[in-house]
């Protein structure tokens, strides 16, 4: 019996030593020196963002400035990013307000003259990055991008008055290079008045979307 193991132990260890020294040969060339396998390698090149930190912005959108209807927007900004997360944002922008409901519907004298219709901004925001990542459009096509938030405040000229103003936004930033991005803006202002007789605060929500240059 135990001869009869001893056969079949054999046996088992020739066969394995058979399959080691064939799958040894395939490894080797022509010359008996084995080779490492080698797998094909992809060369991939990612586009670096500018190491600068200042960016000059420019935006078109609307505002609606409470009681007074939809109006054309233009801005610009000038902002530092301290960080991945962190940046700062200057900001100047200006809308001219419409008509109230009650001026269009009592046919009563303007309750603004065009000078005071004039809304201007002028502040300072400090900017979060909540997001920061890649957009991938295609599977052979991406774009670094940012989502971020910004809470700052400034001043509001309009009706005559200055008027400080708390400002929160969310922006969406698409970078096309490592110099040029494209914004996408969302804010509201947020300021009291009191040019239809009571003091109240107003939300004057503003949509926007531009171009930053980095350098």
């Amino acid at each position: 019996m135990e001869i009869r193991h001893q056969r079949v132990f054999l046996a088992a260890g020739l066969l394995l030593y058979s399959l080691s020294c064939a799958a040894y040969a395939q490894e080797t060339n022509n010359t008996g020196v084995w080779q490492a396998p080698t797998a094909e390698q992809r060369e991939v090149i990612e586009d670096v963002l500018d190491s600068e930190n200042f960016a000059i912005g420019v935006q078109t959108g609307v505002v609606s400035i409470e009681d007074f209807g939809v109006s054309t927007w233009l801005s610009a900004q000038v902002s530092y990013h301290l960080s991945e997360y962190f940046y700062i944002k200057a900001s100047a922008g200006q809308a001219k307000a419409g008509q109230t409901s009650f001026e269009k519907l009592a046919n009563v004298s303007p309750l603004l003259s065009d000078e005071e219709r004039q809304f201007k901004f002028y502040g300072l925001a400090v900017g979060y990055n909540l997001l920061p990542g890649e957009s991938f459009l295609t599977p052979q096509l991406a774009f670094n991008n940012a989502l971020s938030i910004e809470l700052g405040g400034g001043n509001t000229q309009f009706a005559g008055n200055d008027q400080f103003t708390l400002t929160l936004g969310i922006n969406y930033r698409l970078f096309l290079t490592d110099w040029l991005a494209w914004d996408v803006n969302m804010s509201d202002y947020m300021l009291d008045t009191q040019i239809t007789g009571e003091n109240k605060s107003t939300h004057n929500l503003n949509l926007t979307t531009g171009f930053a240059v980095y350098f």
